[in-house]
């Protein structure tokens, strides 16, 4: 490394410790909030550049597979404008979500990378409004088909068909309570307390 760099990359770890401290003494939450959305703003450009470099590196017929780079896949829809980069940065966090919504419409996207509450059907026909990053993988799963947002009576007729086909054929003795996420094990299955008293309520339906 040359010696300009070494005093180029010496005064970029100054800059940044030097923002590290200014946020740690910050008082204003507003001033944070602008700050995050600044910063969420550049993480959304580099996702853009990512892509660019990645759709141009195909053209040059590069195998970018022995990159091995993360979440590939996502950067390559992006590049080919069938998601949009808000949607990865809104979600990175919740990957089981994130892999249900990323082949939705474009206006899907950007519902819900907007961070809109969406209504989630719950067996005896209620519902809640759930942000998208909140949802379990199983909700996720009743709220969006492959191609579209499930409306209220779409996820209903999930619910039913999901308790029909759901079999549970093992001992006692490897049912397990699961109190963190609200519900039972039953061998690798997670089942959540509102399924399983809609499981319980249909055994009643005559």
């Amino acid at each position: 490394m040359s010696s300009t760099s070494v005093i180029e990359h010496a005064s970029d770890s100054t800059e940044e410790d030097c923002d590290l401290v200014r946020i740690s003494a910050e008082i204003d939450p507003q001033s944070l909030v602008a700050e995050l959305a600044e910063c969420m703003a550049i993480t959304v450009n580099a996702i853009v550049k990512i892509g660019a470099i990645i759709r141009r590196l195909e053209i040059l017929e590069f195998d970018i597979e022995a990159l091995k780079l993360p979440n590939l896949n996502y950067f390559r829809r992006v590049a080919h404008g069938k998601m949009i980069p808000e949607l990865f940065v809104s979600l990175v966090g919740a990957p089981g979500v994130l892999r249900n919504v990323s082949r939705l419409p474009i206006p899907d996207q950007q519902r819900i990378a907007s961070g809109k509450p969406v209504k989630v059907i719950l067996r005896g026909g209620d519902h809640m409004l759930i942000r998208v990053e909140d949802m379990t993988n199983e909700q996720a799963r009743q709220v969006f088909a492959s191609d579209h947002i499930r409306s209220d009576s779409q996820q209903a007729s999930w619910l039913v068909e999901r308790s029909q086909n759901v079999t549970i054929a093992v001992s006692a003795s490897v049912v397990m309570i699961d109190r963190k996420r609200h519900g039972i094990v039953v061998g690798d299955t997670f089942i959540s307390a509102t399924d399983l008293a809609g499981y319980l309520g249909s055994l009643a339906e005559k």
